[in-house]
């Protein structure tokens, strides 16, 4: 029973997202909404096993393993053109107990990231399109853009309902919205909590002073643009 319901769930969830992004594509136009679509797209394809993903992995973990070789002395070889068998041995022997960037652990969680990144940007850089291009095919646009989120992003619900909607008093109701609420702050506190220790194994102790920079950097962008619009309001 338990199963119907997030099941449930899931298909009123669904036709929600292609509701907004329909709306949403018939309010920005076609061009914005084709923007989104190529990050979307290219997010789908590097964040899935089966397609881009192994190969994205696989193109990191090698970049990670060639900077390695130069740093620990293949740099230095180059240049002098020193191709010693000894040294070649030393070199490959250091980067050889290095581990990788995405191991098989975080893999998954990497290229989640990677798609969420893309979606992200793709969202932001539709903003800086010209609205009202279109509108009816900007809706259209909208509604795949809404099933391709739809298809990355609903498989992560849990196929086991986090909340009920039996019974429906005012303590049944408070009692159901706090289990949403827990339900939903708990996800967000895992999810955080597997980025920040992916982001550290790579970073190390970087991590703490590049997330600073960045909530530094979002904070001044929305500062500038509260006062831009301030300005033009007050104009």
């Amino acid at each position: 029973m338990n199963g119907n319901i997030a099941q449930m769930q899931g298909n009123i969830l669904f036709w929600i997202i292609i509701a907004l992004f329909a709306w949403q594509g018939y309010q920005r136009g076609i061009w914005s909404e084709l923007i989104k679509m190529i990050f979307v797209v290219g997010g789908l394809l590097l964040g899935t096993p089966a397609w881009l993903g192994l190969t994205l992995v696989k193109a990191i973990n090698g970049i990670f393993l060639s900077l390695q070789f130069l740093i620990h002395g293949g740099l230095k070889a180059v240049i002098t053109g020193n191709f010693n068998a000894n040294a070649l041995s030393k070199i490959f022997e250091t980067i050889s107990r290095i581990p990788p960037p995405v191991s098989a652990q975080n893999m998954e969680l990497a290229m989640f990231l990677v798609m969420l990144f893309l979606v992200i940007i793709g969202y932001l850089a539709s903003k800086f399109i010209k609205k009202n291009a279109m509108p009816g095919l900007g809706m259209v646009a909208g509604i795949i853009n809404g099933f391709l989120l739809s298809y990355i992003f609903l498989p992560l619900l849990p196929r086991k309902s986090p909340f009920t909607i039996s019974d429906l008093s005012p303590a049944g109701i408070i009692k159901q919205l706090t289990a949403l609420f827990g339900y939903i702050v708990g996800s967000i506190l895992l999810l955080l909590s597997s980025t920040f220790k992916f982001l550290f194994s790579l970073f190390g102790a970087w991590t703490i002073p590049l997330l600073i920079f960045l909530i530094i950097v979002i904070v001044l962008s929305s500062l500038k643009k509260t006062t831009k619009k301030s300005s033009n309001g007050g104009c």
